[in-house]
């Protein structure tokens, strides 16, 4: 580090002890009065004449006091008094911090700090975190970290006690991360035979030459030419593709080997049944992820239904008569019933607010997979709905009574004759007020699960908002609690993201985005993707044309 000499220094120059202003300095210096306020509030023991400078008489002193009151003086403030309002000062010099959201007051000073006001506005003011208002459910990736930031949240914040059924449905975990980590237990076992796949493809691709000869020997075949192409390994879905082109071209890659004597990969038929099986059984796990990433549709309905036809498919793969698909069922089985055992209720909510499921797909499920447990889970769901019910009962202050249309009232006439009737029909109102009283309403949400269920098939396409849209009038109350749940997505991830297994990572210039751009490009994200699609499409278009021969009008 460079020494730095004070000016009293013996060993320092005259001419670096000059004023810089006798000197002659061109350079940004404060005035002597700016530099002299300066070192008097760094230093109390500062003394303006300890250089032997004359001392400013009364005259001088007046003066210089009327240019400091002009003088404006910037005073900064932390950042957190943009939440607090300043209150009164006290008699002790100190002063209060009034909370701008709830009214909660701080005592403030210059012997105090804002930490204070800090924790308040972090951790306990709930009109500012007003979650319940703003947040329905969280849903992330299945991380240790997550997990972590969700029990510091609960444990640090007061919003535990806003949010519905106490928290229990808050926390979601990604439904396709889950998938993902299932597949590649799956693939793992199998490394081999698609390591082998996978060379195959890029040898065949390496040259033009063996390009050409592929294309001979599949006419030889009679297969239909497709170019081979070999996966990303961090994506599987690359992978599943590539496994299934691979197979359809099986005749072709034999015929290959036979052209070629320098090709050594050519997989056994061993090799091939293995692939051949393993391809029928990642079917279920693909579609059920392109499924569940969809954006323009509500998804979190079709998870229950999907996960539950995952775990049957895994089931009947432990009885298969081949030894890796068995080993791959039993390390499916594993991380299956570990994500079963920590997910929370809202999954089968949403697939009861199905109307084409209820509660009848839901028993149904249960049974084939845990007969033993199915009459306890469905208990547990109705009481879940219920309480989730009541908790929009009371925010939306409905009486049940009041879902009955009402009829316009006709004005009392004051005839004797009309007084008469009304004398008669007294004790008849107090009779059918007992009854109705010893005959409590049903609930909306009872109606609702009383109703015959929608007779769409799951298979086929179902508009559900657009059903709930027109229910809205018959169900107004259980509407709203749907609309919240169906908002929910059980994917954090694009389709294509969803069949990731590496870490996805934001590069410097996303990480780098202003807080405008990055609302402004999710808040336009459709109509960018539209945009984009459109144009993809139109030059596919044109590239069909162009290897069909024909001619494109401008």
């Amino acid at each position: 580090m460079a020494s730095v000499n004070h000016p009293s220094d013996p060993e320092v120059s005259e001419e670096e002890n000059s004023d810089p202003d006798d000197m002659g300095i061109g350079l940004n210096f404060e005035s002597r009065e700016e530099i002299e306020r300066i070192e008097q509030q760094a230093d109390d023991n500062y003394d303006p004449n300890k250089d032997g400078e004359k001392a400013p008489d009364a005259a001088e002193e007046g003066e210089g006091q009327e240019n400091a009151k002009k003088r404006k003086t910037r005073q900064t403030y932390a950042d957190i008094w943009k939440h607090f309002n300043k209150g009164p000062v006290q008699k002790d010099g100190s002063y209060l911090g009034i909370c701008k959201y709830c009214g909660a007051k701080y005592l403030q000073g210059q012997q105090r700090g804002t930490s204070s006001m800090r924790n308040h506005i972090n951790k306990s003011c709930k009109v500012l975190w007003n979650l319940d208002k703003k947040a329905f459910c969280l849903v992330l990736d299945n991380a240790s970290s997550n997990d972590a930031c969700i029990n510091e949240l609960f444990a640090s914040t007061p919003i535990i006690d806003d949010l519905p059924v106490e928290g229990k449905l808050f926390h979601q975990r990604c439904g396709c991360h889950i998938l993902n980590l299932i597949v590649q237990d799956g693939i793992a076992v199998l490394k081999d035979e698609i390591g082998g796949i996978r060379e195959t493809m890029k040898y065949i691709r390496h040259s033009q030459s063996r390009m050409e000869k592929f294309r001979l020997a599949c006419s030889q075949v009679q297969v239909p030419y497709r170019k081979p192409a070999w996966d990303v390994p961090t994506r599987w879905n690359s992978t599943y593709v590539m496994l299934q082109l691979a197979l359809e071209l099986r005749l072709a890659i034999c015929r290959y080997a036979t052209l070629d004597k320098r090709f050594g990969f050519c997989p056994a038929d061993f090799n091939w049944d293995a692939v051949q099986c393993l391809v029928a059984h990642l079917k279920v796990f693909y579609d059920a992820t392109l499924k569940l990433s969809g954006t323009k549709y509500p998804t979190l309905n079709l998870f229950f239904t999907e996960f539950c036809e995952v775990y049957l498919t895994i089931r009947k793969m432990s009885s298969s008569q081949y030894t890796f698909i068995v080993q791959m069922s039993v390390s499916m089985l594993d991380k299956f019933d570990k994500y079963w055992r920590i997910g929370n209720s809202l999954l089968a909510i949403a697939c009861v607010l199905d109307p084409r499921c209820k509660l009848h797909v839901v028993e149904y499920y249960m049974k084939q997979m845990s007969p033993e447990n199915c009459d306890n889970f469905i208990d547990n769901l109705r009481q879940c709905m219920k309480e989730l019910f009541k908790e929009y009962m009371e925010a939306n202050a409905y009486d049940p009574s009041d879902n009955q249309p009402s009829m316009p009232k006709r004005q009392k006439t004051s005839t004797g004759a009309s007084t008469s009737i009304s004398d008669t029909r007294a004790g008849l109102k107090d009779y059918m007020k007992g009854k109705k009283g010893s005959e409590p309403p049903k609930s909306e949400l009872d109606d609702y699960l009383g109703d015959a269920i929608d007779e769409t098939s799951l298979d086929e396409e179902f508009d559900i908002l657009s059903w709930w849209r027109l229910k809205s009038a018959k169900y107004p109350v259980l509407s709203q609690m749907t609309r919240d749940i169906l908002a929910v997505p059980i994917s954090t991830v694009a389709s294509e993201s969803a069949f990731s297994t590496s870490g996805r990572v934001l590069s410097p210039v996303r990480s780098s985005l202003s807080d405008e751009t990055v609302e402004a490009l999710l808040c336009a994200q459709d109509w960018l993707r539209a945009s984009i699609n459109e144009l993809g499409e139109k030059i596919g278009d044109s590239l069909w044309n162009i290897e069909e021969g024909a001619v494109i009008e401008e």
